[in-house]
């Protein structure tokens, strides 16, 4: 885990987010989150995605770190760019209790 970038306005960090909300980010410090996590409902990636059937329990322990680091009127933005399958719908993250 490596800061990659810092402002007066805030940091940017490059490496294993879940280890970073663990070790470095205290709790209700945090008031924005912006994330583009790997989604595997289409795209599959050299890396390894997860696919859709097993997407919402992979997110589940980043939504929980993302609650417990933002602050109570914190804001959390989650880029699914084009993770969509023609003629089914989206999954929705926003109906779950994280």
């Amino acid at each position: 885990m490596r800061r990659f970038h810092s402002t007066q306005l805030g940091e940017t960090y490059l490496g294993d987010s879940l280890k970073l909300f663990r070790d470095k980010i205290e709790d209700h410090s945090v008031d924005l989150i912006m994330t583009s996590p790997p989604f595997g409902l289409v795209r599959k990636k050299d890396y390894g995605n997860v696919d859709a059937d097993n997407y919402v329990e992979w997110f589940k322990p980043f939504g929980e770190a993302f609650r417990k680091a933002l602050k109570p009127h914190g804001s959390l933005v989650i880029d699914i760019g084009g993770a969509w399958i023609s003629g089914q719908p989206t999954r929705s993250l926003g109906c779950w209790n994280f």
